[in-house]
């Protein structure tokens, strides 16, 4: 993915000057803040770039510009992800927001900065720890989790596209996918290869849509992101007792804090999930647990 063709057009000129010499490869966030320079992260640090005579690069009056720019500039149909801090483009990025907040609505009442993160499909991660959760080519309920930016969410993305495809030793499998954020497939389940038997429920809470996609669209594998509230417990609980396979993701650095999380010893005493994977980076398996908790 070419993430200045979806950007740039979106930023002020000064900062399309200053990323357009910049290599494609190694970006993961550029972040900026209010009277100081753009800061470009990549996986071995991050740089620093001004605006011309060493001005700041975000500077006052042009931040309403760019949260408008990123809600394209229909900001009313953002006001829900606006008031949880961030924006979903439709390339699937995520935009953080920071600012002052109004305590009475959650909005921010002077934006600050900006933390956009520039998400790249990694096609192929999944195929060599597939292998470890499939029983005759079927999925075994597997939960992801890693400490943030561990590379969850790509995993889950591409063992999406093997199963719905049939390929990496599994049967081709229907996959239900709910998309909270749009970051799983993008605006509309389109910016990444999802697979041609995956259904994509966008923007709306992981519970209410596992359950309307086991009602309405027969899945055989029901995938989210990030496990947080006991609604989301409740949901996949509903899905694994009407025979479908849940694929899910959650934050935890080690399986003890991943049990720390609420809900996640009431999926772990119900065998919810036949497969524990620990990463530690992008296809990066630590460690793969049973359902009754116990290294493999």
């Amino acid at each position: 993915m070419n993430w200045k063709t979806w950007l740039l057009p979106l930023l002020t000129e000064d900062m399309r000057r200053a990323l357009t010499p910049l290599s494609l490869s190694g970006v993961t966030e550029i972040r900026l803040r209010l009277g100081k320079p753009m800061e470009v992260v990549t996986g071995t640090g991050s740089r620093l770039l001004y605006a011309p005579n060493g001005r700041p690069m975000l500077r006052e009056g042009e931040q309403e510009g760019l949260l408008d720019a990123f809600c394209h500039h229909a900001r009313y149909a953002w006001e829900k992800e606006i008031r949880q801090g961030y924006i979903t483009l439709n390339s699937g990025c995520r935009v953080g927001v920071a600012g002052r907040i109004l305590a009475e609505t959650g909005a921010p009442a002077a934006v600050t900065g900006f933390c956009i993160r520039i998400l790249r499909p990694v096609v192929g991660c999944g195929e060599k720890v597939l292998p470890e959760l499939l029983a005759d080519g079927r999925l075994r309920s597997t939960l992801l989790f890693s400490a943030p930016g561990g590379g969850k969410t790509t995993l889950l993305r591409d063992i999406v596209r093997l199963l719905s495809d049939g390929l990496g030793g599994a049967l081709p499998h229907r996959v239900g996918v709910v998309d909270e954020r749009f970051e799983i497939g993008g605006e509309g389940g389109a910016a990444f290869a999802l697979g041609d038997r995956t259904d994509v429920l966008s923007g709306v809470s992981k519970a209410e849509g596992l359950l309307r996609l086991l009602s309405t669209m027969g899945p055989q594998v029901l995938a989210a992101d990030e496990l947080n509230l006991a609604s989301d417990v409740a949901a996949v609980l509903e899905a694994k007792s009407r025979g479908v396979s849940v694929l899910c993701t959650a934050h935890g650095g080690t399986f003890e804090e991943l049990m720390h999380r609420e809900g996640m010893t009431r999926l772990l005493a119900a065998r919810t999930f036949e497969r524990y994977v620990r990463l530690v980076g992008c296809g990066q398996v630590e460690e793969i647990r049973d359902e009754e908790g116990n290294r493999l």
